[in-house]
């Protein structure tokens, strides 16, 4: 599952990520992420909270990399925020094809996530 969150500005939103994701859970979450995307004044940021996080289906993959195709270059960052080292794995992994910051926080640190995004 996606949930999607906005906060008190139109610049970051929080993603709250469960469970295996499928593609029925992409195409819930992506139109309101593209609509916040259209919203922010400056490149969209994001922090991504992985709560017993599962993966991906091989639908959701699909979706993922059609949206990240789609919007490449379009964000300002992303904050990770996750209590395994697959997860930490995946970040980084993510980190190297991006054309914006991405870094991983562990569970704990969120106010560390927010602050880093507010300050890109």
């Amino acid at each position: 599952m996606i949930e999607v969150e906005h906060g008190n500005t139109v610049e970051i939103i929080t993603l709250r990520v469960s469970g295996t994701l499928s593609r029925a859970d992409y195409d819930r979450a992506l139109p309101e992420i593209e609509n916040a995307m259209e919203l922010a004044k400056e490149p969209l940021k994001m922090m991504v909270r992985l709560e017993d996080f599962q993966g991906l289906e091989i639908g959701a993959m699909w979706e993922d990399l059609k949206f990240a195709l789609k919007h490449l270059g379009e964000f300002g960052a992303i904050a990770v925020v996750g209590d395994t080292t697959l997860e930490e794995f995946g970040t980084w992994l993510a980190s190297l094809f991006a054309k914006f910051e991405i870094r991983y926080f562990e569970v704990g640190h969120e106010k560390e996530a927010n602050s880093w995004l507010a300050s890109i």
